[in-house]
């Protein structure tokens, strides 16, 4: 079986702002900054705290940033990669 298919950028990357994919786009970042929450080992520093950004349109879609939100957030993530491992990828 073999087919063409042809997407109209602009309206594939406008599809991709639109405010119900931001809400998806949203609703995720908050998941993958929960399971860090929940990950996340006390150190020296404290309890480690991580963030989730909201979603912000970008040249091909949007993006949402998920980030540590205290000190001690930084050196769980340094020590334990686990904001890879709460995306799933294991962080080596």
């Amino acid at each position: 079986m073999s087919g063409t298919v042809k997407l109209n950028l602009g309206q594939f990357t406008a599809m991709r702002r639109d405010a119900r994919t931001l809400g998806a786009i949203n609703a995720e970042a908050d998941r993958l900054a929960a399971r860090a929450n929940s990950m996340g080992a006390d150190t020296h520093a404290g309890t480690p705290v991580y963030e989730a950004a909201r979603a912000i349109p970008s040249r091909v879609g949007a993006v949402a940033l998920v980030s540590t939100a205290n000190t001690a957030a930084r050196v769980d993530n340094a020590a334990h990669n686990t904001l890879a491992k709460a995306l799933g990828t294991g962080g080596g």
